[in-house]
Formats: C-alpha cells, structure tokens, sequence
C-alpha cells in the first residue's frame, strides 16, 4: 500500500511538473520583441470611415446587393493597401488577422456566397475595432488595451446610456464583453471579488439594455462597474501576481483531479489512477496548444468570444459528470457497501466506460480552469520583467503541486467515510459552481440570452446569477442532492430495522 500511495505521488508531481511548463512556457512568447520597434501610426485616423463603409457593406449583403457590397468594399481595400505596413509595425499579429479577413470577404463576393463574405465582414469590424482601441498584442509583446482604456471605453458607454442612444450604447457594451478578456488578467489577481462582479455586471449591462423596461437600471449598474475597477488602473503588479493567478484557477481543478485519484487508490486501482492522468494530461496540452495559438497566431481580444464558448461548454459537461461522481462518493461512503465494492465488483465496476469517465471528467476539470490560467497569464506579459513573471508562474505551481501531495497522503491515510463524505460536498459545490459560470459564459458568448430577474439571488463568488438560465439547473442539481440524501436515510433506516427485527427473531 505505502508503494502505491508513494507512486501516486510520484505521478502527481509529475502532472504538476508539466502544469509549471506549461506556465512558463507561456511567458517568454510575448517577452521576444520583434526586429520591428512599435511606433506610432496615422492609420487609425481613417478608420471610423471604414467602420462605416463596413456597415453599408453588410447592409448591402443583408440585402443581397452584390452591386452597392462591391462599391463599399473597394474604399476599405484602398484604406487596407495604404496602411498595411503602417498596421504591420504596430502589430504583425492584427495585420495578418485584418489581411486573412480582407482576402476572405473579396473571395466570397467573387463567388456571390453573401452568407459568407457577411460573417468575414463581421469579424473584420471587430478586428478593425480592437486596432482602433488598442485591443492587441503589439510587436514588442505588450498588451496594448490597458485597463485604464477599458475604464475609459465603460465611461463613454456611460455616457450613451446617459444620452439614452441605446443602440448605440448595446453595441459598446457588446464590444467590451468581447474585449473582457484583454484585461481580466489585470483584475483577477488583485481582487477576486472586483473580477467576479464585473463578469457578472457585464452579463448584466447586456440584458438590462436589451430590455426596455430594466433600462433604466443600465446606468447603475456601469458606475459600479467603473467604481470597483478604477482603484485597480494603476496597480503595479510583481511575481506575487502572477503566482496567484494559477492558484486561484488551479485549486478547482486540483480538487477535482485529487479526489479521482484518491478514488482509484481507495479502489486499489491503478488503471483509474492512469485514466486520471491521462486525462488531465491531454487537458494540459490541449491548454498548452491554445494558449500557444492565441500568444502567436491571435490576438486574446480576438479569441474573447471562443474562450466563452469553451469554458461555457466544459463548464456544462464537467458539471454533469461531477454530479454523477459527487453521488458515486456518497452513495459508497458507506464502510460496508465500499468493502463489498472493492472486494467483489472493483473489476467490473472499474472496467470500459467507467474509465474513460474518469479521463474525460479530469480532461474537463483541467481545460474549464487551465485555460483561463493560460490565457490571464499571456495578459500578464509585459506587466512585469520576464523573470518575476516565469518565478511567479514557477511558485503557483508548485503551491499547487505540494497542495496536492498533502491532499493525496491525507487523503489516503483517512478512513473512507470522512474521505468520501467530505469528497462528495466539495465536488457537488463544484459541480454546482461550474453550472453556474458555464452557463454564465454561454452568455457572455451571446449563445444564451441575457435575460436577468431582480428577484433571484445574486452572488458572483459562488457562480449564482440571478438568470434563470443559470439558476434553473443549480435548483434541479440542489433539489437532487436534498433528495438522495432524504432516500440514503430513509434507506438506511429501513435496512436497520429490517435487520433488527431478524435478530429479535
């Protein structure tokens, strides 16, 4: 037993191992300044112009008018020619993405595909409104849309709101749910409570403006917004910040992972103990390979909605499984059901899908929280000399890493029913949270509406949105845990008094 607990460890550290390469592998992309130096460029000067011929073009595409889609296009690719190299010294990265896009939408009107060329100029607006606030990587691996512009662009999104232009001032907030991911790396290692209830407002600040009725409370809410995130602009940020960043992210996943491991060792396992670190290796690489793609090919204000979608859908699907798993712990919490478990069916029980269930949930655990550590790390680039930062990334990890060797021989030490009842809460809170911000981020990514009602509760730290998108499944989920509970007892008093009464005869 102490051989296989010490191998437990032994594969741990080396999950852990590859958690601070991924960490550090992060840094040095945006720390490598280009042979180009950034400099200041006259080509944002035409751009509102091209924002406006950009909406005649997809007007003209709604509209099934190659004729006027043409005539508006020919401006924005003479804007392109001009000052594509003017682009290019700012940023090689926003040049390439507005070029792919330009080439994309000329080949969908030479082919008359106006659903195409209308979803190419879509995201050529976009990209053409980061440049203009400075919402990308420059050339010398600093993040050019600081948190200082972002309050910047929420006061002027104030002031629509306070001239009543609503239109006008949905579609700034839609821009800035977008452009979210830029700064949060800004904000989340100096107070959890701040990045928490701004996510939340933004949410918020959408569905408000949306609805007639709840206008009126937009403006509100955008002065806390502005009021909790104005202290943090000038915040100078050390190692200290960057090692809190995969702490904070990574204890989630930890948790989960560790309580599948000490489920296998309990189980004398070691095939799950495999399965568990398989997943959560093809979790790491997979949070690894994006965050590479976004560090070199993208820029993270381009990847802001696709980050929403992924955290929104492993947040879904890891919720289901850790619901499962939470009940799987309490239901054999019980000493005589989890002897005659490992003693009679641990070979069947342990076999085919039950393994590939453990892979996948510790896959999900690893990509719904590994992935946002990636990417506020690449935020931190340039907020701090190279070396603090690797020497943070370094010392979060490896917090993370003795935390999971004191969770694991603990854990294996203790008798199974505390282990597995304490197990069972903290993977169903967790199950309960990754509901909630999954589905909070479905809506950032606009795939669920906005809708919000003031009278359900509302607290951010614990993913509760007063949406009932969100708040639905976390009842159903709290309904179902009240109820296996009530059956377990209800059950075991049954059980007890059926045996009592055998004895008595």
């Amino acid at each position: 037993m102490s051989g296989t607990g010490s191998k437990q460890s032994r594969v741990l550290l080396i999950v852990m191992f590859l958690l601070i390469l991924m960490g550090t592998s992060i840094s040095p992309l945006g720390l490598v300044p280009s042979a180009a130096a950034a400099a200041e460029s006259s080509t944002k000067v035409d751009i509102e112009g091209v924002l406006e011929n950009l909406s005649k073009l997809k007007t003209a595409l709604g509209q099934g008018d190659y004729d006027q889609a043409a005539a508006a296009f020919r401006p924005i690719k003479k804007w392109w020619n001009t000052n594509k190299n003017g682009v290019k010294k700012n940023s090689l990265t926003m040049s390439l993405e507005i070029e792919g896009q330009i080439a994309g939408i000329s080949m969908a009107l030479l082919n008359k595909e106006a659903s195409q060329a209308l979803d190419k100029a879509g995201t050529l607006e976009f990209s053409v409104i980061n440049y203009r606030d400075g919402a990308y990587v420059g050339n010398d691996g600093k993040q050019q849309m600081t948190l200082s512009v972002y309050i910047m662009k929420l006061r002027e999104a104030a002031d629509l709101i306070g001239k009543q232009q609503w239109t006008e001032a949905a579609a700034e907030v839609k821009h800035l749910q977008q452009q979210w991911l830029t700064v949060e790396g800004d904000i989340v290692s100096k107070s959890a409570e701040v990045y928490s209830s701004t996510e939340r407002d933004l949410v918020l600040l959408d569905a408000y403006l949306a609805s007639p009725e709840q206008r009126s409370q937009a403006k509100m809410v955008i002065d806390r917004m502005i009021s909790g995130l104005a202290p943090l602009a000038g915040a100078e940020y050390t190692w200290i910040d960057a090692a809190l960043i995969p702490i904070r992210e990574g204890l989630e996943a930890l948790l989960v992972v560790g309580a599948l491991l000490m489920y296998g060792k309990k189980a004398e396992s070691r095939r799950a103990s495999r399965f568990v670190v398989l997943g959560s290796a093809a979790g790491l690489l997979t949070c690894v390979a994006v965050g590479f793609a976004v560090a070199v090919f993208l820029s993270s204000s381009s990847f802001g909605m696709s980050n929403s979608l992924i955290n929104g859908w492993t947040g879904v699907l890891a919720s289901f499984l850790l619901l499962y798993v939470s009940y799987w712990l309490h239901r054999n919490a019980d000493v005589k059901r989890w002897k005659q478990f490992v003693e009679s069916k641990s070979s069947k029980a342990l076999s085919g899908g039950k393994m590939f269930s453990l892979a996948l949930l510790a896959f999900f655990a690893i990509v719904r929280e590994g992935l946002e550590t990636v990417i506020f790390l690449i935020g931190m680039v340039g907020k701090m000399p190279g070396t603090s930062l690797a020497g943070g990334i370094a010392a979060g990890f490896g917090v993370l890493a003795l935390g999971a060797v004191i969770l694991i021989k603990a854990g294996t030490r203790l008798p199974v029913r505390p282990v597995f009842l304490v197990s069972s809460v903290i993977v169903f809170y967790l199950c309960f949270k990754f509901m909630g911000s999954g589905i909070h981020s479905l809506q950032m990514a606009g795939v669920l509406p906005s809708t919000v009602k003031e009278y359900l509760p509302d607290y951010a730290a614990i993913s509760l949105y007063p949406s009932w998108y969100s708040t639905l499944p976390q009842l159903i989920f709290l309904l179902t845990g009240i109820l296996v509970l009530v059956w377990g007892r209800t059950s075991g008093r049954r059980t007890k008094t059926k045996l009592h009464t055998i004895s008595s005869v």
